[in-house]
């Protein structure tokens, strides 16, 4: 991975998760929290283990070591949740950008295999894009429409300076 792919992929995840929270933000709480059987049960499941897995990886990447996973009444409301997120996406963009080729080519442990940052990376935006498909899904079967989160609509928003 390049830093300049790294800055368009780091845009785009946070173009992404914005547009689905704002998405999710009108629904009722019993929408959010219905148990649709997707892998995390709920919309607000899946959401929060998209912010888990984002935040899990940041913290690895600065400190060797993952945060333990959410606790039940970590997130009691839609609100409380998207604090953090936006907490959350100030202080990973600010990580991302800040990174180096360098070090984005630099190797990494994890478990007994060996990864160069970069790379680590590239998987932690395809992990988030693998849940929020099934967040597109689930506002589906809700009844709503999902907004769209393909990285062609982002890159013409981008170049058009409207992203």
């Amino acid at each position: 991975m390049t830093v300049e792919q790294l800055r368009s992929l780091a845009a785009y995840n946070r173009w992404a998760n914005t547009r689905l929270l704002q998405a999710t933000a009108v629904l009722s709480v019993e929408e959010r929290e219905r148990d649709l059987r997707a892998s995390f049960g709920s919309l607000q499941g899946t959401l929060i283990h998209i912010l888990w897995g984002e935040r899990g990886r940041l913290h690895f990447w600065q400190h060797g070591t993952f945060v333990p996973r959410p606790t039940p009444g970590e997130y009691p409301d839609f609100a409380s949740l998207r604090s953090a997120w936006t907490h959350h996406e100030d202080a990973y963009t600010g990580y991302l950008l800040g990174l180096t080729q360098t070090e984005l080519d630099a190797p990494r442990a994890l478990d007994a295999d060996i990864y160069t940052l970069g790379e680590l990376v590239q998987h932690t935006f395809n992990h988030s894009t693998f849940h929020r498909g099934q967040v597109t899904l689930m506002l589906r079967q809700l009844g709503h429409q999902p907004p769209a989160t393909d990285y062609h609509d982002f890159l013409a928003e981008w170049r058009a300076g409207t992203a």
